[in-house]
Parts: structure tokens; C-alpha cells; sequence
């Protein structure tokens, strides 16, 4: 006897769900990346959309749709790749969804140089793939601290004490993210794009300083004075040049946070841009050290 099961039925209200699913499934993945394969915990976000005649979705098959060792390789080429898997699975055993979205939240060590400073460093990861199984669209976002010093603040400082050297400023703690989006799967590897964003900072931020290298990041960032606004333009500036051989419709963003140290309140600036649209600066200055 086969019974009609509840999600298939149809609602009262009959308006499709772009989105439903599971937030925050854990799963353990193998990357391959320059250091070698890395276990990696991500931690996914996985939906798929449902027709207006539905009235829920067969959610058990979200968590079918994660990789097992037996089904797919024990190790994927990128983080991207892996998603890929679990987009395609999901569209699969969902037949009746055209769309889906699958969503992974991460930490990854970085090495970030600056100066004689070369540690590394966690930075925040979110890559997602969207769409049907013919057009997907693929996004990475990376975010990390630095640091920035003020230059208003700065500029007057100086001519108040008639200084013609380093004078001191307000610093703050800043919050960087930046996001590429493509039409199509480029693998943009993280340590990149957060070395790429580090260099949008008065200087960026260290888990470990000695005194002196404490003294000498401060110096450093003292004499690289910077708006959160300058931290947004360089940080696109800096993606640009890092997505040359990519199309030009690929989309750039970047946002900041500066967390405020003589105010009460924060500071925040975005920007985006489609590649085409974006200047190309001195890529070999925005982006050292990759």
C-alpha cells in the first residue's frame, strides 16, 4: 500500500521555498593543498529549493548527500570540489528541486609575512556553490584581523607637536573579509587570498610578538596610516590583480569592520565591483608575498 507521504502533499498556502534544509552539519573532509592533504572540519549549511505543489521538503536526504568514503574519493583536490559533490547529490535525490545551495564554514592556517614576521595565522572561510545543475555560481570568502592606524588623527597630532617624524595615532583592531564570485569553479587557494588581504592593512595582526617585534609592527603601521575605507579600496584592488586569468564578470567584495578603540561605536565600510569595472593597480605591491 503506498501511502502519500506529508511533504508531498500540497500546502494551503502554495508559494515555492527557495531555501530549506540543515544548518551547521558537521564533516570531516581530506584537501589537498600545498602542504600536503589536510584534514579539514567544515562545518555545512545545505538546501535545496521546493516547487509550490510541496508542502516540505525530504530533509533526511540533505545529510544522505554528504560524502562518504565509500562513495567518493577519500580526498578532494579543493574545499570547492567537495561542495560540488554534495550540490550534485543533493539536486539528485531531491529530484523535484531545480536549485540548490550548499554553504561551508571553516578555519585555516595561513602563513602571513610581514617585515621579519612569518607565523601562521587562522583566518574565517565561507565557500558556497548555488544553482541548478547546469549554471552554478561559486563564491569563497576569506576574513582575517589587522590592524590600522589613524591618519586624521595623525596629521593632527603632528602639527600640533610640530613633528616632522612618526607621530603617534589611535590604532584599531579591523576585521577584513573579502569575496571572489565566479560563474565557474576556479580554485583561488585560500593562503592567497588572505596573504592578498593581510597587505590591505597598516599591518596586519600576529598571534606571537616578542617586545621588539611588537615595537617594530607598531612603527610599521604608524608609518602606513589608513582609513577603514583605505582598507576596503586596497583589499579590492589587491583581489583584482588576483583574479587576472579570471573572467571578467567575476564579482570582488570586500568589507571591514574596525573595532574602535577611542570611540563608543565601530566603523564599517564595503565595496564590490565586477572585474571589468575595477582599475588594475601594482599588483606586485598588493599582493607580495604569495
Amino acid at each position: 500500500m503506498n501511502l502519500l507521504e506529508i511533504q508531498d502533499m500540497k500546502p494551503n498556502y502554495t508559494i515555492p521555498i527557495k531555501r530549506v534544509g540543515f544548518k551547521g552539519l558537521w564533516k570531516r573532509a581530506y584537501i589537498e593543498s600545498p602542504l600536503g592533504v589536510m584534514p579539514i572540519d567544515l562545518e555545512i549549511n545545505a538546501y535545496v529549493e521546493i516547487p509550490e505543489d510541496k508542502k516540505g521538503a525530504h530533509l533526511s536526504r540533505n545529510v544522505e548527500a554528504l560524502p562518504e568514503d565509500m562513495e567518493f574519493p577519500t580526498k578532494a583536490k579543493s574545499i570547492e570540489y567537495y561542495l560540488e559533490k554534495i550540490h550534485n547529490s543533493l539536486l539528485r535525490l531531491h529530484s523535484y528541486a531545480k536549485t540548490a545551495r550548499v554553504e561551508a564554514k571553516t578555519r585555516y592556517g595561513v602563513e602571513i609575512k610581514f617585515n621579519d614576521l612569518s607565523e601562521m595565522e587562522p583566518v574565517d572561510v565561507l565557500i558556497s556553490v548555488d544553482g541548478d545543475l547546469n549554471h552554478k555560481r561559486w563564491s569563497i570568502t576569506v576574513g582575517l584581523y589587522g590592524m590600522t592606524a589613524c591618519p586624521s588623527a595623525q596629521s593632527t597630532i603632528s602639527s600640533i607637536i610640530n613633528s616632522n617624524t612618526i607621530s603617534p595615532s589611535h590604532s584599531q583592531k579591523v576585521l577584513l573579509y573579502g569575496t571572489i564570485e565566479t560563474e565557474e569553479n576556479y580554485i583561488i587557494r585560500i593562503e592567497d587570498i588572505a596573504r592578498c588581504l593581510s597587505n590591505a592593512f597598516s599591518a596586519p595582526s600576529f598571534t606571537l610578538l616578542k617586545r621588539m617585534q611588537e615595537a617594530n609592527l607598531v612603527i610599521s603601521a604608524h608609518k602606513n596610516p589608513k582609513f577603514v575605507e583605505d582598507v576596503v579600496r586596497d583589499a579590492i584592488g589587491g583581489l583584482r590583480c588576483l583574479t587576472e586569468s579570471l573572467p571578467e564578470n567575476t564579482v570582488i567584495k570586500a568589507e571591514a569592520i574596525s573595532l574602535e578603540s577611542i570611540h563608543p561605536h565601530n566603523v564599517y565600510a564595503y565595496s564590490e565591483g565586477i572585474k571589468s569595472s575595477l582599475p588594475a593597480l601594482n599588483c606586485k605591491k598588493l599582493c607580495n608575498n604569495l
